[in-house]
């Protein structure tokens, strides 16, 4: 996971600091790296009742560790309904 928070800040810059940046640029890396769209993927597919917990422990090491609020806040946005469904929509179309 730390090495994919580097490469997101890394990708994001630094003029930029709103979750929908990041949740954005979390995306796009998903759409570059085909072993990661693959987890998240199979993150996105789980049931909300076992999504949810997954993604705030995650969410929760990252805070643990000083990762930026805003990169918190995209992989929380996965944890919502709306938030796993439109992410699905765009790594998984023929879902």
């Amino acid at each position: 996971m730390r090495g994919l928070v580097d490469r997101l800040l890394e990708r994001r810059g630094t003029d930029r600091d709103s979750g929908a940046d990041a949740l954005a640029t979390l995306i796009l890396a998903a759409k570059e790296d085909e072993a990661f769209r693959k987890r998240l993927v199979s993150v996105l597919r789980l049931p909300r009742l076992q999504r949810e917990p997954l993604v705030r422990t995650a969410v929760d090491e990252m805070r643990l560790r000083g990762e930026p609020a805003d990169v918190r806040a995209a992989f929380v946005t996965l944890s919502t309904e709306e938030g796993a469904r439109t992410a699905l929509d765009l790594l998984d179309p023929d879902e």
